[in-house]
């Protein structure tokens, strides 16, 4: 796991309480507990800061460990954008880029992105193109992406809902399409349906 917006220690923190489906709070209450649920886990999990890195870094990363999977986490923060005329084409290219490190070292690369402004509040009609920062150019590299979608906030709600829409899209035109709803637990960062 390949972390450039978050640090590492937070991101892991979420890996544990989902393996452990055990809180931080309960994690600090009983953490030789939170350790034996989380040592199947832990021995194929690694992660690594990787802020201000860019893919070719990625791309030593594949050859020096040789990993199954790796998660970037956020790939477009691996974009550099000197030589492109607009931003979209920068990040186009960087998911060309991931996508051949994945065919070339023979590992899946899931690429988190954010969705847009556009997106805020939709839960059924989120799609590829409210991708940030994207056209299509970037989408088109994916062979599947899920994409979450929430309801927006109520003025005067205490809480957000965890409610949470999961819509599915591949980038073919074979294939299911569709969406999963199901909850999420914030406190132990896992989804539930």
């Amino acid at each position: 796991v390949l972390c450039n917006e978050e640090g590492a220690h937070r991101v892991g923190a979420r890996y544990l309480t989902a393996a452990s489906g055990m809180t931080m709070h309960e994690v600090k209450a009983d953490p030789k507990k939170a350790h034996i649920l989380y040592e199947p886990v832990k021995k194929n999990i690694k992660l690594r800061d990787a802020t201000g890195k860019d893919m070719a870094w990625v791309e030593s990363v594949c050859k020096t460990y040789k990993p199954d999977i790796v998660v970037l986490d956020m790939g477009d923060k691996f974009a550099r954008t000197g030589g492109f005329a607009r931003q979209d084409e920068a990040l186009k290219a960087n998911a060309v880029y991931a996508r051949m490190i994945a065919k070339q070292h023979g590992c899946a690369i899931f690429y988190m992105s954010q969705l847009s402004a556009e997106a805020e509040g939709k839960t059924t009609s989120v799609n590829q193109s409210m991708m940030e920062g994207s056209r299509t150019g970037k989408a088109a590299e994916a062979d599947l992406m899920l994409l979450i979608g929430k309801a927006a906030t109520v003025e005067g709600q205490d809480e957000d809902s965890p409610l949470r829409h999961v819509n599915i899209v591949k980038n073919k035109l074979n294939g299911w399409h569709g969406m999963v709803n199901c909850e999420l637990d914030y406190l132990t960062a896992r989804y539930s349906g």
